[in-house]
């Protein structure tokens, strides 16, 4: 089975550049030619909207587009025939031959072979990178489980990829963690205490500082203040860092490097960064604008900053702070350069949706030293609310009162959380219903889809214990002859496959996935339940041996497509539920 569905897409672009080269269309946008295989709207096996584009661009009246699509479309190995519906899009019918040829690659896994086309670039994709100042809660597990599947598409699709957390533990929210974790060593110790606005008034705070004093008793409240800070800030990033690692772990999230802030600013990786800049005349020491909506005091000061204004943002950044010390964004700037010298060919971040700002000033910084626009790539995610009892879940982080991933996990477990935080587009916010994912009936998709791959496998256990073995082994013929108009859907949807995965891996949407699969699922669950009131509908006849293996042969394909499917999205395949 190869990627059919991008041949013809090609098909259709060289078409174009044809019919322009030739002046019978004007010019066109070619992005805006798709093939639809997965919708139930379409009149053919698939459809695209290739004459809709160009019906309104044609300039020469003699053309004639039906005519000439004749000539050339029988070229295509897979392609029947094809018709035009009255609303302009063009429905192609696939050959019986290549259904058959297509199955049996499913069938021997061959498929696997034909989407390995990232020639082992290396990518690396930095996500979650959650502050180390608390656990991990709800609003950080969508860009986890997101970063993850996206890695496993891209390592799928033959990508040796880096799955990349960045600590940020340097700067002030970190001297703010060890001041509040010395208040609860402090209380412990029966001193009152007072945590300040800014600070961290998370009850977990107390276990760690319970950690501290059991070891140390009193020690830290007499010694010396710059010694106090600096044990608390590493006792506490260690210990909060480690149970961040255990808790992603819980829902099969690991990481294979972790890139510290402190070690980058210990580094001199900023000054090779501001050699490059400088020979690039952009860096420079100016006056920044007012703040807008500022009505605080604010005095224009001289500052060091980066001409990013030049490069897509809409104003320069600085670089250095009033008192000397380096931004959080030259660090972060220094971070981005250290990844670029490892050498990956391209990096993609997964940030929360309240960075999306930041994102012009990183992309324009990567783009003075890159100067590939598609080397660097922002992902961004969409809030989650956590619905329970119809009602949602009301959280403040500053008040200490959040859901972690572990209340998460300990309630739905793992495999509701890996799929329906990437149900939807990540651009999409989500409500994630507690006590709705883990109901066992079909409004539960997950649940849906696991049973369908459980029920599949019932039916190939069944014929192994009726020694009904040998399935493989179909000629067209037979095929023809017994295969349903219900069969065939299934069975041209799971073909799509290959196209799936470039689709979706290409244009970083592992949502497609989700669509696909319950698509699929939908299908099988609804032939199945017709074999309940029709016999010579059901999967297993032993009265019926050729339509029997045609039966086993494509649902074996099913079980492959769908188990691939799980191992991507990372659940399980159940054999029984």
């Amino acid at each position: 089975m190869n990627n059919y569905i991008q041949k013809l897409l090609n098909f259709f672009y060289d078409y174009a550049d044809e019919l322009i080269s030739k002046e019978y269309i004007s010019s066109i946008n070619k992005k805006q030619i798709s093939i639809d295989y997965l919708s139930n709207n379409k009149k053919g096996d698939i459809a695209t909207n290739f004459f809709l584009i160009i019906k309104k661009k044609i300039i020469n009246k003699d053309f004639n587009f039906v005519d000439d699509l004749n000539k050339k479309i029988f070229n295509i190995e897979f392609i029947n025939n094809f018709e035009i519906s009255n609303n302009g899009f063009i429905n192609f019918f696939l050959k019986d031959d290549f259904l058959l040829t297509s199955l049996n690659y499913i069938f021997d896994q061959k498929f696997l072979d034909d989407i390995k086309f990232g020639n082992n670039k290396k990518v690396n994709i930095e996500f979650v990178s959650a502050n180390p100042t608390g656990p991990i809660h709800i609003a950080h597990i969508r860009g986890a489980i997101f970063g993850d599947v996206l890695s496993s598409l891209y390592e799928k699709t033959g990508f040796k990829v880096s799955r990349e957390y960045y600590v940020n533990d340097a700067g002030s929210q970190i001297d703010k963690l060890s001041n509040s974790l010395f208040k609860r060593y402090l209380e412990l110790s029966g001193q009152k205490i007072d945590i300040l606005d800014d600070e961290y008034p998370g009850e977990y705070l107390i276990d760690i500082a319970k950690e501290i004093h059991s070891q140390d008793n009193d020690k830290w409240i007499k010694s010396d203040k710059d010694d106090v800070n600096n044990y608390f800030k590493q006792f506490a990033v260690d210990y909060l860092l480690n149970n961040i690692r255990e808790d992603l772990k819980l829902i099969n999230v690991n990481f294979d490097i972790f890139t510290h802030e402190s070690n980058i600013v210990k580094s001199n990786i900023i000054d090779q960064l501001f050699d490059i800049l400088k020979q690039k005349n952009l860096i420079y020491y100016g006056i920044l604008p007012k703040p807008k909506g500022d009505d605080q005091e604010w005095e224009p000061r001289k500052q060091l900053l980066f001409r990013s204004s030049e490069l897509g943002d809409d104003q320069d950044r600085a670089l250095k702070k009033s008192n000397g010390d380096w931004t959080y964004f030259a660090n972060d700037a220094a971070y981005h350069y250290d990844k670029y010298k490892r050498k990956y060919d391209k990096l993609i971040n997964i940030w929360g949706s309240d960075h999306i700002g930041y994102i012009p000033r990183m992309k324009s910084l990567l783009n003075s030293i890159q100067n590939d626009n598609k080397y660097f790539n922002v992902l961004t995610c969409q809030i989650v609310s956590l619905i329970q009892n119809k009602q949602k879940i009301k959280m403040s982080k500053r008040e200490g009162n959040f859901v972690t991933l572990l209340d998460v996990f300990n309630k739905v477990g793992k495999d509701p959380i890996r799929y329906y935080m990437i149900s939807t587009r990540n651009e999409t916010a989500i409500d994630f219903d507690l006590d709705e994912v883990i109901k066992k009936n079909k409004e539960n998709n997950v649940f849906y889809c696991q049973y369908a791959y459980a029920r599949a496998s019932s039916v190939i256990n069944k014929a192994k214990e009726l020694k009904i073995n040998n399935f493989k082994s179909l000629n067209i013929n037979e095929f023809k002859k017994n295969i349903t108009k219900d069969e065939l859907q299934i069975i041209k949807l799971m073909i799509s496959y290959p196209y799936l995965i470039y689709q979706s891996t290409y244009s970083n949407e592992p949502h497609r996935l989700i669509n696909y699969l319950e698509t699929l699922c939908t299908i099988f669950h609804s032939i199945w339940n017709k074999g309940k009131d029709n016999e010579s509908l059901r999967f297993i006849d032993e009265e019926n041996f050729e339509q029997t293996k045609i039966k086993l042969f494509w649902i074996q394909c099913f079980r492959t497509i769908i188990k691939d499917i799980f191992s991507i999205i990372g659940i399980n395949a159940p054999e029984k539920m």
